[in-house]
């Protein structure tokens, strides 16, 4: 071998030496995201599991590295990519990436499978585990769960598969990530084909749903998925006629599990101007966040509330390019921000997702774009998003020029339940007061605010002026107030039916302008939100 060729080699090995090492793996049938924190380990998952994760530390990545993770099926083919396409320079990163099981091909697939991590296409480390067979299959099974919307509040669901008898019940469950399977309903259908089962049912709110079978002797199926998507209208986050990159879709291993199962990631080729999926109530969050790949955050973001209680959220954006301010009504099409990396997220892209409550943390609900066929996994993608104000050139308007009304809010939430109102500061206040009072003795109720810049005053946000939770009233005290719109939230932790609360916000007025206390300017934005106590 001559010198030279031995130098090269030597050059390529200490190269090789010196990529991402993985010194802590583990497959778990449970992980917390928030923590980047697996479960125990596992080696064998049954058909009826929602997910498998694969949790591992990178040690000493470049910014030159590759890493690919692989879900390899019984016969070594590859049921799940997930690259991760931009890695930074540093000593540790945290990785947590899913393959659903119940409801997707997985559960058909029993064997020894394989999860492993290449890094610039050399594999540095694999682990097996396996999928135990369905002891029913080929007997009975649910190949296609189908609905369709009869009016009043009913719908009529068709199961197709086969080994259905004149005894087999049905069952429709939803999956929770702190309790399992939790069961919504069970019916004993009539006129049962072998083959088929059609039934009326309650209808279901926009959601992933399993059904499930059994039969007289006692067997169950395998769960099989039903997608209700609401209905609402729609497009693509980014302008007409340009091309951009669907990178994850729902269920993607990267991080659409869980909360964000029903989410889409969008990458942009050129331009990377992020536009309204559909018009609403704009809710700003730029936090000034860069990439951060130590906590699983969205960076920062941007919340529309929609007139039909939904809300569309557009993380990732990149700080300082906002074109809307919070309180602004805005079209289907209109530009929000430029496309960032900030937050957890590896390379420049948009996170969209719909959710029912107001809060980025809420469960995701499956929705589809109008101008997209279908619900492909990866690929590129062409908007037909259109408006006249889709340029992202244009700066934000001021929202200096509304003269909104005084007003106390009275207003009723219920258990799980969100209200919220936004209020405006103006230059030369000198205090901010809110009090929230109820007057049901069992209730409990939280004052959230949130400032123009973002900071959430709450029980798990800023305490400071804070009364404290458990107490009625409660009051925030916030002296020399960020000038802008501020967020008056209120959320129901306990109690029954709907309460009635009311909300005083009060500023005084800095002294060489006046000592008079006033009422603080509302925007009219009244709502309810559903969301957990943790949003």
């Amino acid at each position: 071998m001559s010198w030279y060729r031995l130098y090269f080699c030597l050059i390529v090995a200490a190269s090789a030496s010196q990529a991402a090492a993985i010194r802590q793996s583990a497959v778990s049938q449970t992980a917390d995201e928030q923590t980047c924190k697996a479960g125990p380990p596992a080696t064998v998952f049954q058909p009826s599991d929602h997910q498998a994760f694969f949790w591992f530390v990178a040690e000493q990545t470049r910014a030159t590295d590759r890493l690919t993770v692989e879900w390899l099926d019984p016969q070594g083919k590859a049921a799940l990519s997930i690259p991760y396409p931009e890695l930074p320079s540093a000593p540790r990163l945290c990785f947590l990436t899913q393959m659903p099981i119940a409801g997707f091909d997985a559960a058909s697939m029993p064997g020894r499978w394989k999860v492993r991590v290449s890094v610039n296409q050399a594999v540095i480390i694999e682990r097996e585990f396996n999928i135990a067979a369905d002891p029913n299959a080929g007997r009975l099974h649910v190949s296609k769960v189908s609905h369709l919307p009869l009016g009043n509040d009913t719908m009529e669901l068709t199961l197709d598969g086969g080994g259905f008898d004149g005894e087999t019940s049905v069952y429709v469950a939803q999956y929770t990530e702190s309790g399992g399977w939790k069961y919504l309903s069970s019916a004993h259908p009539a006129g049962i084909r072998n083959d088929r089962i059609v039934m009326p049912h309650k209808q279901l709110p926009p959601g992933e749903y399993m059904v499930m079978v059994r039969d007289s002797t006692g067997a169950l199926a395998q769960p099989a998925r039903l997608l209700i998507a609401t209905q609402t209208g729609y497009k693509l986050p980014f302008a007409a006629g340009k091309p951009w990159q669907l990178s994850q879709g729902p269920y993607g291993g990267f991080s659409h599990f869980n909360r964000t199962s029903q989410a889409f990631d969008i990458a942009p080729y050129t331009d990377r101007c992020v536009v309204a999926m559909s018009g609403g109530i704009v809710h700003t969050f730029d936090l000034g966040m860069r990439q951060n790949l130590q906590t699983r955050t969205f960076g920062n973001y941007i919340t529309i509330q929609h007139d039909n209680g939904e809300f569309s959220h557009y993380a990732h954006l990149q700080s300082g390019t906002f074109r809307v301010k919070t309180g602004q009504r805005v079209e289907q099409g209109q530009a929000l921000a430029i496309a960032g990396t900030s937050g957890y997220s590896f390379g420049t892209h948009v996170h969209v997702q719909v959710t029912k409550a107001f809060p980025i943390y809420s469960p995701s609900i499956p929705f589809q774009f109008e101008d997209m066929k279908g619900r492909p996994v990866r690929g590129s993608i062409v908007s037909a998003n259109t408006s006249p104000q889709c340029d992202c050139s244009k700066s934000a308007p001021s929202l200096a020029g509304q003269q909104p009304s005084s007003k106390q809010w009275t207003a009723k939430v219920a258990p799980a339940q969100w209200w919220t109102d936004l209020v405006e500061v103006k230059r030369g206040v000198a205090t901010l007061d809110v009090k929230l009072s109820w007057k049901a003795p069992e209730a409990d109720l939280d004052l959230h605010l949130m400032s123009p810049s973002g900071k959430h005053y709450g029980w798990y946000g800023i305490t400071n002026g804070y009364s404290g939770s458990g107490v009625n009233p409660e009051s925030f005290h916030v002296p020399a107030p960020e000038t802008g719109i501020w967020r008056v939230s209120v959320q129901a932790s306990k109690g029954v039916g709907e309460i009635e609360f009311s909300v005083d916000a009060v500023y005084l007025l800095s002294p060489n302008l006046t000592s008079t206390p006033s009422r603080i300017s509302s925007l009219g934005l009244t709502t309810s939100f559903s969301s957990p106590r943790n949003p």
